[in-house]
């Protein structure tokens, strides 16, 4: 059973977030502020910390450079309201797997945790996989291939040519357009995807052979 720790300040939401997740099948521990989470972190392993992003004292982001650096396989979703999206994405650029912004329907929050876990199990899938050629390639791009959502684009892409910023929206369901520019702006800089003059993003050379690397994994992964 997958183990997952709540934190946030407020009471109600701690109570809220914790019976979605249990009823889904999660071991759910919680914690009302970012010292406590710590505590916790510290003295068990959890698959993913749930953390709201501003809370008195240690904030979401103090606590994610804690969790990282104490248990840097551990992941992490940030909690923020709309006018901190901006701080989310900066969660994210530190290390955070995904961010889900205030008010959410409790689908969001199954999405988000099952794409961590997906994150997750991609990073401890190519651990365990046979040293190999194509092993040798990803290897130094597992940040840039590890989110769920940066793999649909890569998949996309490769069935599509060249599809526009929207057309990914629409495919990949993703509503947060910010969140998916974010994974964009990291598929480029890593030279798998690129734009043409048109805007519309399509897979490089580098991306048609990652994309056929993933293939050798896709297996594993289901």
């Amino acid at each position: 059973m997958k183990k997952i720790l709540v934190v946030d300040d407020d009471k109600q939401m701690r109570l809220d977030l914790s019976e979605i997740l249990t009823m889904e099948g999660y071991d759910v521990d919680s914690a009302g502020s970012g010292e406590e989470a710590l505590e916790l972190v510290k003295r068990n392993d959890y698959d993913i910390v749930i953390s709201d992003l501003k809370m008195p004292g240690m904030n979401g982001m103090e606590l994610l450079a804690h969790i990282k650096k104490l248990k840097p396989e551990t992941r992490v979703i940030m909690i923020t309201a709309y006018a901190t999206i901006e701080s989310a994405v900066e969660a994210m650029r530190r290390g955070a797997s995904d961010y889900i912004s205030k008010p959410f329907k409790i689908n969001e929050i199954e999405v988000a945790v099952r794409r961590a876990l997906e994150e997750a199990k991609f990073r401890e899938n190519l651990r365990k996989a046979p040293e190999s050629e194509a092993k040798l390639q990803i290897q130094p791009m597992i940040e840039s291939l590890s989110s769920p959502i940066r793999r649909g684009v890569i998949e996309r892409l490769l069935a599509a040519k060249r599809s526009s910023f929207m057309n990914l929206v629409e495919k990949l369901n993703i509503e947060d357009h910010e969140k998916l520019s974010f994974h964009l702006r990291k598929l480029r800089k890593a030279g798998i995807v690129a734009q043409d003059n048109e805007r519309r993003y399509m897979l490089t050379q580098k991306g048609r052979q990652v994309a056929e690397i993933l293939e050798s994994f896709k297996e594993g992964l289901d």
